[in-house]
């Protein structure tokens, strides 16, 4: 699985260069962990936009590019966003499918990666997905060690939950160019007593999945909330860069959605 050659040499640099400063501090590379341009189970398309500002001294190309569940697609959005400038795509993966015609775009559902030049650019990214009149927010994340897991660095999304009401979906996302991840993920409740089964996902490099973590643990009967996902990798390289991952619950009536985000774990 290989990233569009446009942005290759910046996953090298990347590697060998540590994305100093703060976890929200504007960067030249933004991953957002979902985005999607797909029809709604309950009617309406869901598509997301995306606002990109560049805070950075120098003018900044902007390239932007969707990895899904089996492959990676992108092209060039802005030739050269200026400092304090920004730009707002009302369908970004509808502007792709403009830009790369040979590739399908719609009905798919993946993680965005944004760069913008190189390490002087410093651009902030936020993603709305919306249907009809419902929608959530989703910022553009470093990704460092605060917003990944990784061997010995797990993350937890709170607040997970199968209902008559509700239904919870969530996405892992390999940020990696060079190692692939074995991540296995557990439910618990709000006693601590683990729901279904721990199950494993494998993630090649830059490889995007998505599941309902319910029935991914066999858990398919019964109500459940107020419950929580333990992310782990047990296995993979020493990239700095690990798993990003997000949670999604949905009204199972309306399809009004709300964005999870995962957190650390470890309390040190």
């Amino acid at each position: 699985m290989k990233r569009t050659p446009f942005i290759v040499g910046w996953l090298v640099l990347a590697a060998q260069i540590p994305l100093w400063g703060y976890d929200t501090d504007p960067k030249f590379l933004k991953m957002v962990p979902e985005v999607i341009w797909a029809a709604a189970a309950g009617g309406g398309t869901w598509v997301t936009e995306l606002q990109i500002t560049n805070y950075g001294p120098v003018t900044a190309p902007v390239n932007v590019t969707l990895d899904y569940d089996g492959g990676s697609r992108g092209a060039t959005v802005h030739a050269g966003l200026a400092q304090y400038r920004s730009v707002r795509y009302a369908n970004i993966l509808a502007l792709l499918q403009t830009l790369d015609p040979a590739f399908t775009y719609y009905g798919r559902v993946g993680a965005l990666y944004i760069s913008a030049g190189d390490l002087d650019c410093r651009i902030q990214v936020l993603a709305r997905t919306v249907n009809g009149n419902f929608g959530k927010t989703m910022p553009g994340i470093s990704p460092v060690a605060g917003t990944t897991a990784a061997q010995g660095r797990p993350m937890v999304i709170q607040d997970i939950v199968k209902s008559s009401m509700y239904r919870t979906s969530v996405g892992i996302y390999n940020t990696s160019s060079y190692y692939t991840y074995a991540v296995q993920m557990t439910i618990f409740d709000a006693n601590h007593t683990q729901v279904g089964s721990s199950f494993v996902k494998t993630l090649e490099p830059i490889d995007f999945l998505s599941f309902n973590p319910f029935v991914q643990a066999g858990a398919t009967a019964g109500n459940y909330e107020n419950c929580w996902l333990l992310i782990e990798v047990l296995t993979g390289g020493s990239d700095p860069r690990g798993v990003m991952g997000y949670g999604s619950t949905a009204n199972n009536y309306t399809n009004d959605t709300f964005a999870l985000l995962p957190v650390m774990f470890n309390a040190d």
